[in-house]
């Protein structure tokens, strides 16, 4: 009968564990956690990628990326150019009429997505 307890209630800390996940994971869905934004590049322009971004309040910034940069600094760079309102999440689409949304688990650079020389636009989620 013992037996039957301590199994009964390692299962009940094994539910409660996994239903303790499942909120982190909510919650890290909704407020993604974005990489260290280096200082930005200069140099040999054969090796950047500029960029203009269009934000919410109508400010035009722009930034060079290293081509082997991973477009997730976009995320990082257009965050801190925003309110540091912290519950806000956005969106990022290039400023062509039709284009799509930017994916934040992309694991392309700037070489590799075409992003050099364009404008990308944020949006509030």
């Amino acid at each position: 009968m013992e037996s039957m307890k301590d199994s009964s209630v390692i299962s009940s800390n094994d539910k409660d564990d996994a239903s303790t996940a499942k909120v982190e994971e909510k919650c890290s869905t909704r407020m993604p956690t974005y990489p260290p934004l280096p200082e930005e590049p200069s140099g040999d322009k054969s090796l950047l990628c500029r960029v203009g971004i269009r934000l919410p309040d109508g400010r035009r910034v722009q930034r060079n990326f290293l081509k082997t940069d991973p477009i997730r600094l976009l995320w990082s760079f257009c965050y801190s150019q925003l309110e540091k309102d912290g519950t806000k999440l956005f969106r990022l689409t290039e400023a062509i009429p039709g284009a799509k949304r930017l994916d934040y688990d992309s694991t392309m650079t700037f070489g590799d997505s075409g992003l050099a020389n364009s404008m990308i636009s944020v949006a509030w989620e």
